[in-house]
């Protein structure tokens, strides 16, 4: 066995070069290499920032920093960064300095995110002659959807040919975000990392609080139906709105999770309620109608066995649902649907003001270019002049976009202008991929609810694994709402994040989850490859890590 000298005086003579000695000669070289690149990147950073063009500034000082982000940084620290940046600071920074090319913040730290994923599940393919299946459930349910949808995105790529720009714009809105869920499924996590994700989403909740009290007291009451100003740090304007949905659905997933983890046994109850009610205020604070749903269908998952207990436990909920629901109304009803609702004659009229307008197919204006929930799907279905390839297979990615700062309206918005043909998800997929194409991209959630429900059913995992699917599952059943909800599932990054970390969750806790959770203390805090070796006792599963 070869001795390591500790004085490179004590080394014999002809000896060879001792390890320690050869890589702090290679650390050096490292370091020499790296000084130029970083002297090159600090002279640029100062000559742009001697342009006097602050916008331009932070556009290539953020492109430096995420290069050095993508090669410096682990993949668990590039992705709680990609929470933060697509969360809070690119909706913030459109909200309040009116940046609108913000949200390529967020789509470019996706990107390097996504090509960190391949970049590792390459790396790793070459280091790992020996491969094998990790111990776990199968997640066809999920990826078989997905895959069938790259398929139908590409065929229909190819069969339409769509201009340069509407196909760059198309990409940058759908694919980027993907690579979360990719990641999830190609390594395995730590359980306590995953973990920490999931908690890091309460912190961003409990941070909506005084950003919704300020746009409530201070922002909305400058215009008509301000409500919509209220959209937190998820984006939007002032004047126009924005993401207010999406701020309601974000704090319905924090508060779900946060009664999982108390039901689990892992949150205090103190700690639980608070959260709930700091979740609870900021639905007040934001006008959207379907919390009427989402709030009891997500209390409902977690709560699923302590509410289905016996009768007293049923009569107890159902009477704190019935009184949650009525203060909700309560208010929604005194700050911003009074007027309205009053004018309204009849239960109908009332209906119809409250919401129900969404689901009417004549509902059309074009001085405005807005259409109802149901009209956008109408005019897919009554469109006369639709081959069959193209309702199997669309009018190409991009094809209904309304607008876009790349390449403009599509084929099919140009068509039917001003109207806005891509009012929701589920129209915008019909229209740019087809039959096909809608179905497998809805299947992916339905397949995440149903696998996620079986795993909740077994109950093999830890109180924290189950935590996390039962949160999962109920976020995975609101997006499934949400395809003819809105559009934002297609081109929101906010959105693509929650919707992809909670489909990834469900894939990685039923893939790996059980050998992950036999693992002990020792295995690494960063996502991994499995991997058989020769030498592993009794066809025991190792792991190897990377990105440490």
């Amino acid at each position: 066995m070869m001795k390591m000298p500790f004085f490179a005086g004590r080394a014999r003579a002809g000896a060879a070069p001792a390890p320690l000695t050869r890589r702090k000669a290679n650390n050096t070289r490292l370091s020499l290499l790296l000084l130029f690149p970083l002297l090159f990147l600090a002279l640029l950073v100062g000559a742009v920032a001697g342009l006097d063009s602050p916008v331009l500034l932070l556009i290539v000082s953020g492109a430096i920093f995420a290069m050095l982000a993508f090669f410096l940084v682990n993949a668990n620290i590039l992705l709680h960064l990609l929470f933060v940046v697509t969360f809070v600071i690119q909706g913030s920074a459109l909200y309040f300095f009116g940046l609108r090319s913000a949200t390529w913040i967020a789509v470019g730290m996706a990107g390097l995110f996504g090509m960190r994923t391949f970049m590792d599940l390459v790396v790793k393919s070459r280091q790992q002659r020996r491969g094998g299946a990790p111990e776990g459930r199968p997640v066809t349910l999920i990826m078989l959807p997905f895959f069938a949808y790259l398929l139908c995105y590409m065929v229909s790529i190819v069969l339409n040919r769509p201009s340069a720009g509407q196909l760059m714009s198309a990409l940058k809105s759908n694919l980027p975000v993907f690579g979360v869920l990719l990641s999830f499924y190609w390594f395995a996590w730590r359980p306590a990392t995953l973990e920490r994700l999931w908690q890091s989403l309460i912190w961003i909740g409990v941070l909506q609080l005084p950003v919704v009290l300020y746009q409530h007291f201070f922002v909305s009451t400058k215009r008509d139906n301000g409500f919509d100003s209220v959209v937190g740090t998820f984006g939007g304007t002032p004047l126009g709105g924005g993401l207010s949905s999406m701020l309601v659905l974000f704090v319905v997933a924090v508060s779900v999770y946060a009664l999982a983890r108390w039901n689990r046994g892992l949150m205090s109850r103190p700690l639980a309620l608070l959260v709930f009610a700091i979740g609870l205020a900021v639905i007040l604070l934001g006008e959207v109608k379907a919390a009427f749903i989402w709030l009891p269908l997500g209390v409902f998952i977690v709560l699923r066995q302590r509410i289905m207990k016996n009768l007293f436990s049923v009569i107890a909920y159902g009477i704190l649902a019935v009184a949650m629901l009525g203060s909700i109304y309560f208010v929604y009803n005194a700050l911003y649907w009074g007027q309205t609702l009053n004018h309204s004659k009849g239960l109908e009229g009332k209906l119809d003001a409250g919401g129900g307008y969404f689901f009417d197919t004549h509902n059309v204006n074009y001085l405005t270019g807005e259409i109802s929930r149901g009209a956008s799907l109408a005019l897919w279905a009554k469109d006369a002049t639709a081959s069959i390839p193209k309702r199997l297979l669309g009018y190409g990615p991009g094809a209904s976009k309304s607008s876009s700062s790349i390449g403009g309206s599509g084929v099919i918005a140009r068509r039917f202008a001003p109207l806005n043909v891509d009012a929701t998800a589920l129209a915008v997929l019909l229209w740019d991929v087809g039959v096909l194409g809608a179905a497998a991209y809805s299947l992916m959630a339905v397949g995440g609810v149903i696998l996620g429900w079986r795993y909740m059913r077994r109950g093999q995992g830890s109180a924290a694994q189950m935590a996390i699917v039962e949160a999962s599952v109920a976020v995975l059943l609101i997006y499934v709402s949400l395809l003819i909800y809105n559009r934002t599932m297609l081109d929101e990054p906010t959105v693509q994040l929650l919707y992809l970390f909670c489909l990834g969750s469900v894939v990685q806790v039923c893939r790996y989850g059980q050998v992950a959770a036999t693992a002990g203390p020792a295995e690494a805090p960063v996502p991994v490859r499995p991997r058989w070796r020769a030498a592993t006792p009794a066809g025991a599963m190792r792991w190897s890590t990377h990105g440490e």
